[in-house]
């Protein structure tokens, strides 16, 4: 008996290629918003000898006079107490109020500097700085002495992220950015000291309110010429208008956030002091 078996070849085809439309080439064909638009990175220019030092000074001078103020109440709270029949239970306020409100408005402030811009905001927050300087030595009451430093320390909080920013973006990375960051972290301690060490002059020959007007003219100078010396560093604003700076200000900055952090900060200082 025999049996046959029997092979079958079964020859597999290629599949068919399927065309698929090319996407249209056209960049029009999408619009997305103004801010949501790929921009080029700016390549900053380099910057002369004269330019980077002015950019690495003109941070830490602020700095350096901002804590100058805050040496002046240290030393001179007696002297201050005493010409504005300061209350007892302020004692601690003039001090305290300043690294307060600095500290609660220190988020809100970077965040409108990474969409105003570095420049503007580092020009607005000196020039606010030295103005409420200067008040703090015209103040004829004790409130008033506490709300100027309290407007003093808001002001600090818009320089510090911008000067930051503008030492990042305008000097190059390397030694000349260390000597900067070193400068500007070094100008705060120093101008504390120096000012506990004026102030004690300045109270037994002039008076108290000569140091807050000393350091209130230093950085008003200085925010008059920070314009012009100042490179162009724009963290976020880049061409925006100012409607789109006004939506962007709206949408991006976490207001809500800040508002409740800040207040929290602040209530939990007042019922600590």
């Amino acid at each position: 008996m025999t049996s046959t078996t029997t092979t079958e070849v079964i020859q597999l085809q290629p599949l068919p290629v399927v065309a698929f439309p090319n996407p249209p080439e056209s960049k029009d064909s999408i619009e997305l918003p103004p801010h949501l638009r790929s921009a080029p990175i700016p390549t900053p220019r380099p910057l002369s000898t004269l330019q980077l030092t002015l950019t690495i000074l003109q941070p830490s001078l602020i700095n350096f006079f901002g804590s100058f103020a805050s040496g002046i109440i240290t030393v001179g709270l007696p002297a201050i107490a005493s010409s504005l029949s300061l209350d007892r239970s302020l004692y601690l306020w003039p001090s305290s109020v300043y690294s307060l409100t600095s500290g609660a408005t220190l988020l809100l402030a970077g965040s409108i500097t990474d969409i105003v811009g570095a420049r503007r905001v580092e020009v607005c927050g000196i020039f606010f700085l030295g103005v409420f300087i200067l008040l703090c030595g015209l103040a004829q009451t004790d409130i008033q002495l506490v709300v100027f430093r309290a407007l003093q320390g808001i002001a600090l909080a818009m320089h510090i992220p911008a000067g930051i920013a503008i030492i990042t973006g305008a000097v190059p990375a390397g030694r000349a950015r260390n000597v900067g960051f070193g400068c500007f972290g070094l100008s705060q301690p120093l101008g504390f000291s120096f000012g506990t060490v004026m102030c004690g002059v300045m109270i037994e020959r002039v008076g108290w309110w000569a140091g807050f007007y000393l350091a209130g003219g230093v950085i008003l100078g200085a925010a008059v010429t920070s314009w012009v010396t100042l490179p162009k560093v724009e963290v976020g604003a880049g061409g925006l208008g100012t409607g789109d700076l006004a939506k962007r200000l709206r949408s991006e900055v976490d207001w809500v956030g800040g508002i409740i952090a800040g207040g929290g900060l602040a209530l939990l200082s007042y019922v600590l002091a």
